[in-house]
């Protein structure tokens, strides 16, 4: 399975995958979990890279990228392994945050890998937790699912990227959770969904910053603690 040179969205031209896609759901057949089942029962040898992965899923929408690159928030991977989701997802948010139109993944970001055992393995814990969320989803109020392009939209990827990415006690799950949500609704067109997951946003965000200035503030107790003068102790 070749890899393609670079990966670019645009909201109008990845409209009618997604509608296509839609119309698939509305009769019962194909859903985002049946198409990564069926790539994880034709891995590449060899090595498995990002590319394969977007390239699998199918088409070029908002929803499909960011759920390639957010996979590993549900399937929990070794933390050198997830540094190779790191990059591209802050560098995909902040071409959005920035107002880039057509925001791209470059070809040596695409053709990052992972040997095709651990592939299985990560596809493998992602899938339970991939078809619970898709069961509470459905096509409604899809006006609220079309925020392609959006700057505003692009700074909260990428402040809920950057969660991700911190390795803070307690703060992963929740901005992960909120990632793929947002990211299947995109793809169902489910903008209940969406809104759903951009209220998480806002409370993983809000969770984040208590979580960083209450180890603040105790490193910074700690600190004075074994500062304090040797003939107080």
């Amino acid at each position: 399975m070749s890899v393609p040179r670079n990966v670019a969205f645009t909201g109008a031209a990845s409209l009618p995958a997604t509608v296509a896609r839609r119309g698939r759901h509305e009769h019962g057949e194909e859903r985002t979990s049946d198409v990564l089942a069926a790539f994880r029962a034709n891995l590449p040898d060899g090595r498995v890279s990002l590319g394969n992965l977007i390239q699998a899923l199918g088409d070029r929408s908002l929803g499909t990228i960011l759920l390639a690159l957010s996979l590993p928030t549900i399937a929990p991977v070794p933390l050198g392994v997830s540094c190779l989701f790191d990059l591209p997802i802050l560098l995909f948010s902040a071409q959005m945050a920035f107002g880039k139109r057509g925001a791209a993944l470059p070809g040596w970001i695409l053709r990052r890998s992972v040997s095709r055992s651990l592939a299985a393995r990560m596809i493998d814990k992602a899938m339970p937790r991939l078809t619970a969320i898709e069961r509470m989803l459905k096509p409604r109020h899809s006006r609220f699912a079309s925020i392609d392009g959006e700057r505003w939209f692009g700074v909260l990827v990428l402040l809920l990227s950057l969660t991700c990415v911190v390795p803070l006690p307690l703060t992963g799950w929740l901005p992960g959770f909120a990632l793929v949500l947002l990211s299947l609704g995109l793809i169902e067109r489910d903008g209940a969904a969406v809104a759903v997951s951009l209220a998480l946003t806002v409370a993983a965000l809000v969770f984040f910053a208590l979580v960083a200035s209450s180890l603040s503030y105790a490193g910074q107790t700690l600190l004075s603690l074994t500062s304090y003068p040797a003939f107080m102790a």
